[in-house]
């Protein structure tokens, strides 16, 4: 495996920006995962995992770390009846269509998320009352000190767009393989819920973006509150605030990591000041950023 160095991350995020990774790896196996992570250990430096980067802005400046980058190298797929296992690396999207294929699936809901089926469990990702940690049996990981380790479903701690790995003390973990547990559904069944799925995806804003931008607040969705503060529309720099929805900062062409900072910081300060609803972030930011919260 090849450690490059100061390797544009831009090209490995939906929104197409991100300043370069000062170590930079795309490993094919879990003990390629590890030599990334004793490297990174050994000099004392911060590691990051990136999948399809499409839950992630990444700073003009870059990381100052190793980004072990799991993509298609690291995404195959076994199917044992109604257990399967899932190498982190491999799209949600691709996992649902290959499961369709052979009359499984359950999440078939969620096709269209663009992300891997790593960061599908990390982030507990649903629509339509459908979430992934509820076909999940459980997890094989790697800890931050390079030891493998299996966790069962009841220690994932899945919630609302949430899970252990979102934790102070589990963020660092990184999810080698997923086994879940799918239902057998008639082929035209599944076909037309990703149908579906797809077709309601496509209304949302097109443009490079990262979805959702923050998490819905206990009773409003963060677009409607977005959009019932007329700040749609609002750019800053070539990012701006989809006039479409609320919750989706889109890049016009050109946009820098600290043009979308700025409209997150902004929405989040003017939402606190006129509703007193703190906004939280789903995205997640990565490296420096001027004018952090306070």
């Amino acid at each position: 495996m090849k450690i490059r160095e100061f390797v544009p991350l831009a090209g490995y995020t939906s929104y197409g920006i991100g300043g370069p990774a000062r170590y930079f790896c795309e490993p094919s196996n879990p003990k390629e995962i590890k030599s990334a992570l004793s490297f990174a250990l050994k000099r004392n430096i911060p590691y990051y995992v990136l999948g399809r980067g499409t839950n992630v802005l990444i700073s003009d400046a870059g990381l100052a770390g190793m980004v072990i980058h799991l993509g298609e190298k690291f995404a195959r797929l076994k199917v044992a009846g109604h257990l399967v296992t899932a190498e982190g690396g491999l799209p949600l999207t691709k996992l649902i269509h290959t499961l369709a294929e052979k009359n499984l699936g359950g999440f078939e809901a969620l096709a269209g998320i663009p992300g891997t089926i790593a960061g599908a469990v990390v982030m507990n990702a649903g629509a339509y009352r459908v979430f992934i940690g509820d076909f999940i049996n459980g997890l094989d990981v790697l800890t931050p000190t390079g030891q493998f380790k299996t966790m069962p479903r009841d220690k994932l701690g899945f919630a609302y767009r949430t899970s252990i790995f979102q934790t102070q003390s589990h963020h660092k973990y990184i999810i080698l393989r997923t086994h879940l547990r799918v239902l057998a559904r008639p082929k035209a069944e599944i076909k037309e819920t990703i149908a579906v799925s797809l077709k309601k995806r496509r209304q949302h804003p097109q443009l490079p973006s990262c979805g959702s931008t923050f998490r819905n607040p206990v009773g409003i969705p963060a677009g409607k509150l977005i959009d019932e503060m007329g700040l749609k529309g609002t750019r800053r720099g070539q990012a701006q605030i989809a006039p479409q929805h609320g919750n989706f900062i889109v890049n016009l062409g050109g946009a820098t990591a600290q043009d979308v900072y700025g409209l997150i910081r902004f929405v989040q300060d003017k939402v606190w000041e006129e509703r007193g609803i703190a906004l939280k972030t789903e995205v997640k930011l990565w490296g420096e950023f001027e004018n952090p919260p306070k």
